[in-house]
């Protein structure tokens, strides 16, 4: 029986020590045999920049009830086609903008103007208004026109906008 149990024995240990030689052997040639490789992604965002491209010779002193020449249209410097939108506020009140382009820039609900049309790459809109008319109630020597101006890209990575309404209210913003 002890020869049995020797027996026995000596077949278990060596099963063991064939199974360990075994798993060693195929993990270390799966090992070997497996691959892999690295691949770098570079992911670049556009940037829609515009400059304000104005010409506002400034009289003195500024006529009462009269015009002003201010050329006022923006400049896309950025390296993506925007969509441009511009709001307007004055010291003093206004009569009216002279040369105000209705066709190309659509006031919003929002009081901003919109241009209609993408701006691309180096490109301008057209001018937005070319003068101001004092009201006839103007009463200080200095009359300071404000127009700022706001961009958003023409896509949003994955979507081409077609129009600048679809843009802006993607972009949180187009009071149409």
């Amino acid at each position: 029986m002890k020869k049995k149990k020797k027996r026995m024995l000596s077949i278990a240990g060596m099963c063991c020590c064939g199974f360990l030689a075994a798993a060693t052997a195929i993990s270390g040639s799966s090992a070997y045999q497996t691959d892999h490789d690295e691949v770098v992604n570079i992911i670049r965002t556009g940037n829609n920049t515009i400059i304000p491209d104005e010409d506002f010779p400034t009289p003195t002193p500024v006529p009462s009830s009269g015009s002003v020449v201010k050329k006022v249209r923006a400049k896309n410097t950025g390296d993506v086609p925007c969509y441009v939108r511009a709001y307007i506020t004055c010291s003093e009140p206004v009569k009216e903008f002279t040369g105000l382009d209705t066709t190309n820039w659509a006031k919003g609900n929002d009081g901003y103007y919109y241009y209609k049309k993408a701006v691309p790459v180096g490109g301008t809109t057209t001018y937005l208004f070319t003068g101001v008319t004092v009201a006839d109630e103007y009463e200080q020597d200095n009359l300071e026109v404000t127009v700022y101006e706001e961009s958003v890209q023409t896509t949003d990575g994955q979507k081409e906008y077609t129009s600048y309404q679809e843009a802006w209210k993607r972009f949180g913003g187009g009071g149409q």
